[in-house]
């Protein structure tokens, strides 16, 4: 299964978030003997502006960052219009649930959007990558 993931801005919120589309569990990962790799694609209104950071949430005890050696470095295209991550998903391990927050500019010098982190009793709207 490929981990290709769509990113776009939701303008229904004030300030506007950064809105990663995990529809049929596109930020899970299977367990592999080969790294995987995910990728973020940035478009329909974000598709003009560019990824600017990327980090893990680490907000004890709610969500911690991933053990090392299970992903790779967040790694944005020169262009910014995209971004990819490995994972080194092999076995019960590396297996998890982490949080990041992605961000994104649409012009330079402009204001810098973030996908939303919402506490463990708030609405499950984080982005996630899973490793099943």
């Amino acid at each position: 299964m490929a981990n290709d993931l769509a990113v776009k801005l939701d303008e229904t919120t004030n300030p506007w978030l950064v809105d990663v589309d995990q529809k049929n569990n596109a930020n899970h990962v299977a367990r592999s003997n080969q790294t995987q790799t995910i990728t973020w694609q940035l478009n329909g209104n974000a598709a003009t502006g560019t990824i600017v950071g990327c980090n893990w949430v680490n907000n004890p005890p709610a969500t911690n960052p991933p053990p090392d050696g299970v992903f790779g470095a967040f790694t944005i295209a020169p262009n910014g219009k995209s971004m990819t991550i490995t994972d080194n998903n092999t076995g019960p391990g590396t297996a998890g649930e982490w949080v990041y927050q992605i961000s994104v500019q649409l012009v330079a010098n402009g204001p810098i959007y973030q996908s939303g982190y919402v506490s463990i009793t708030g609405t499950a709207t984080n982005p996630t990558i899973k490793n099943n």
